[in-house]
């Protein structure tokens, strides 16, 4: 690739990495917590691809330790990442001073690299970069970078872990929720796992005895990153103003297994029937804020017996269990409409849903069908 391209690209993306950090410390929209924590790590990045532009193109700096400095990064991407993704999900997060324990290892090598460098001589360092310019790269580099991506990736993992976890004490409480936030999250954490994964393979290369490979994994990432950047920067923008996360903490950790439970097959068939009669006749799947305490409370039961009604009568968790309601509801208006001009969003709310997109899935998930399919089918049926 041309030298003056490679020079634009890395130009534009160490602006575009600034700018979006600098546009989330200013943004309105979604919480703030959240977008100051992603703005350090879009900072940090910004900070890498401008280092990595000077030692590429031998361009001379007073202090050329400094370049060195972006590799301790390395060790703060996966901690801030897993407090983004907490922040995001919890509606209570808040930054605590164990929070900062996951930061000991950055912190560390930061100390280190200081220390290293600035009792180095300036001659050796500049030799370090001509041999990162040649592709020589130094063997003790490529294993720090490999325990580097470790690190990142355990948290990567971890982050992914929490918002399953969260899903699903969610889907057993509530009867809906909203999931624009997680879909921005998970496209995040997603773009990161295969960023990082390239870098994992620009590392392993030199050992396999790859080298030309090198420029070749440089370049997926220049272009990787300038796809998550502008798509991140599209995404917010278009982003709900919605505040809140899906759930407290204390919730989160409130236990929900029914060890010990004597709910017997009798007890169970009874809870059962009463629960169905309830929701047929009282039409609570209406109630888009339908949640399991206050259903609870009218059937006279505690929220952990129902939970436990729902899981093992019908192997559904409490967000499913509603939903299969408002689909039947669905299906009826949409078979039974007077008015063909009725709109499939009128669908939606008159059967109980608040979101576009949980409906749909809900809907596909039931009748291998979306609801617009749905209504085309009865339309052929109807004039064959």
């Amino acid at each position: 690739m041309d030298a003056n391209l490679l020079k634009i690209l890395f130009s534009i993306l160490g602006f575009q990495f600034l700018f979006v950090s600098l546009f989330l410390l200013q943004s309105k929209k979604g919480k703030a917590i959240s977008n100051k924590v992603l703005a350090v790590v879009f900072l940090m990045i910004s900070i890498a691809v401008i280092n990595l532009y000077l030692i590429i193109f031998r361009i001379d700096i007073q202090f050329p330790q400094l370049l060195f400095i972006d590799d301790t990064f390395m060790f703060a991407y996966g901690p801030l990442l897993y407090l983004f993704t907490q922040s995001v999900i919890f509606k209570d997060f808040r930054l605590q001073r164990k929070s900062f324990i996951h930061f000991i290892p950055f912190l560390a090598s930061l100390f280190i690299i200081i220390i290293i460098f600035l009792f180095s001589k300036t001659e050796s360092i500049s030799q370090v970069t001509n041999q990162l310019n040649n592709l020589h790269v130094p063997i003790y580099f490529h294993i720090g970078s490999l325990l580097m991506l470790s690190h990142i990736f355990y948290y990567l993992f971890k982050s992914k872990q929490e918002i399953k976890n969260v899903i699903g004490k969610v889907k057993s409480l509530y009867s809906a929720f909203n999931q624009d936030n997680f879909k921005l999250l998970k496209f995040i954490l997603n773009c990161f796992i295969v960023l990082f994964s390239l870098s994992l393979i620009h590392s392993i290369l030199p050992f396999l005895g790859v080298k030309n490979g090198l420029l070749i994994t440089l370049l997926l990432m220049i272009l990787f990153m300038f796809y998550f950047i502008n798509s991140v920067l599209l995404k917010m923008l278009n982003h709900s103003t919605n505040k809140s996360g899906a759930m407290t903490w204390s919730i989160f950790k409130e236990k929900e297994k029914y060890a010990g439970s004597s709910l017997s097959q009798t007890d169970l068939k009874l809870f059962m029937n009463k629960l169905e009669n309830h929701m047929k006749t009282k039409e609570r799947f209406l109630d888009s804020d339908l949640n399991i305490n206050d259903l609870s409370t009218e059937l006279d039961m505690t929220s952990k017996v129902l939970s436990q009604v729902i899981n093992e009568g019908y192997s559904n968790n409490f967000f499913d269990f509603v939903n299969t309601y408002r689909v039947e509801a669905a299906k009826a208006l949409l078979t039974n409409q007077v008015d063909n001009k009725q709109t499939i969003q009128e669908v939606m709310y008159d059967s109980g849903f608040n979101s576009k997109s949980s409906f749909n899935t809900a809907f596909k998930k039931f009748t291998k069908l979306t609801p617009t399919q749905f209504k085309n089918s009865l339309q052929k049926g109807s004039t064959s």
